[in-house]
């Protein structure tokens, strides 16, 4: 098996001799197999333990384990603690996403730390199977179809090449000690519902499904990779990056065919999945919106946006007098100076010092809020303000105001209030700039 090993991993280019290898040691047979196998090589290798604290004294004893198999090898271990439940609460994820999410981020900092080439992780040929089925289960575009990849940046896969059974056997006759996640018995998770039950089912139909299954795996990723550069070549003549965002022409999106793969390429990274109503809300009023856990997507009369969901951010500030900038919730710059002069730039806003009311106030805008726009005697409602520039949503999402008491004196880069403008009875301008 060691000698098949050397082979797989020259042949798919996944690391040589001299590379440095953090390896995820979780205890199992997988990873006991390769442990053995890299120490056994002479690799530089070193181990690396996450307890996830999900099954009680199983998860120390996996912990105790693994730092007696490091001593052995004299192999230097690393391990972590997590609070897994608390993790999967806050981010409302699953304890297995939760799971995966922590310890890749720790194993990323090991590497770095440690100045490792790459982190190894056992997954193997079953592995890749049950994957396979379970994005088809839980429905998938075509990259889920590819199964696992055995690299992936730092990320390698030596054991692809094996199955279950021949790391068990290697495993057996070299007398190695592994740990048994009891979980691994229990059907209540997709995986091992299809390793126990279809699996099964399917090799009776035809032995060699495994293979059959690994052929269409190789013929799709070959398709994936023309498809990928077809789709990239168009989204990139339509996609337009701007700042801390994205713009798509509505005509030139509903152009293509079939629309809703277009769609999902597009918005599926973003995390947004119900790709039907996004396409069938694209040719009805404007205004519809789609949140993803970190992004927004808006529908207007004429563009699709995306940006990152900023709801959580501070959007409330309060500026004294003495206050020379801020970053949060928008980056400003104030001063305060005798000589009075005129500024058209609708980024920089001129008042009379003497009308205002510190500490002056910045938050977003509001139903109902209105002002008296520059040059005119009356208020105006500010929503009626902003059909009138005619505001996409997004752009009026972002709108901030600048306020002396109750009342508005700037709507930020946009216009300032008529009655705190500067005058020639003005004796102290305060000058309000707002920063890119």
């Amino acid at each position: 098996m060691r000698s098949r090993f050397l082979k797989y991993i020259s042949e798919n280019d996944l690391f040589d001799k001299n590379a440095k290898i953090l390896l995820a040691l979780s205890g199992g047979v997988d990873s006991v197999c390769l442990a053995d196998i890299l120490v056994k090589l002479n690799f530089n290798v070193e181990f690396a333990h996450c307890n996830f604290n999900l099954r009680g004294e199983e998860s120390h004893e996996d912990q105790d384990f693994v730092k007696k198999l490091s001593v052995l090898y004299d192999v230097p271990f690393h391990t972590i603690s997590f609070d897994t439940n608390k993790y999967a609460s806050q981010h409302k994820m699953s304890h297995q996403m939760a799971a995966r999410e922590q310890r890749y981020i720790w194993f990323e900092k090991i590497r770095s730390r440690i100045s490792a080439d790459f982190i190894a992780i056992a997954h193997n040929y079953d592995d890749n199977i049950e994957t396979f089925f379970i994005n088809i289960i839980r429905g998938t575009g075509i990259k889920g179809l590819l199964g696992i990849k055995n690299k992936n940046n730092f990320i390698v896969r030596p054991l692809m090449f094996a199955d279950r059974d021949e790391i068990v056997r290697y495993v057996e006759s070299n007398d190695l000690k592994y740990r048994e996640d009891s979980s691994n018995s229990s059907d209540k998770y997709l995986r091992n519902n299809i390793r126990h039950n279809l699996i099964p089912l399917l090799k009776e139909m035809n032995p060699s499904i495994g293979k059959s299954i690994s052929k269409e795996i190789s013929i799709l990723d070959n398709i994936n990779s023309i498809y990928k550069k077809t789709i990239h070549k168009v989204l990139n003549e339509i996609i337009i990056n701007e700042n801390d965002r994205i713009r798509i022409s509505k005509e030139e999106l509903l152009s293509l065919s079939p629309l809703d793969v277009y769609i999902y390429e597009i918005f599926s990274p973003y995390g947004f999945s119900d790709i039907k109503s996004i396409c069938n809300s694209i040719n009805q009023d404007s205004g519809k919106q789609f949140f993803s856990s970190t992004h927004k997507l808006l529908i207007d009369r004429e563009y699709i946006f995306l940006s990152k969901n900023n709801s959580k951010a501070t959007i409330e500030a309060s500026v004294d007098q003495s206050v020379i900038n801020i970053d949060i919730p928008i980056k400003m710059y104030f001063s305060i100076t005798n000589k009075i002069s005129y500024n058209s730039n609708q980024s920089i806003a001129c008042l009379d010092f003497d009308e205002l009311d510190f500490p002056l106030k910045i938050r977003k805008w509001e139903f109902g809020d209105r002002f008296i726009p520059l040059g005119m005697n009356s208020y105006k409602k500010l929503s009626d303000f902003f059909v009138d520039l005619k505001l996409s949503l997004f752009e009026k999402e972002k709108v901030f105001l600048l306020c002396s008491g109750n009342e508005i004196i700037w709507v930020v880069g946009y216009r300032i209030d008529d009655r705190f403008k500067v005058t020639s009875k003005t004796k102290k301008m305060y000058i309000a700039n707002l920063l890119e």
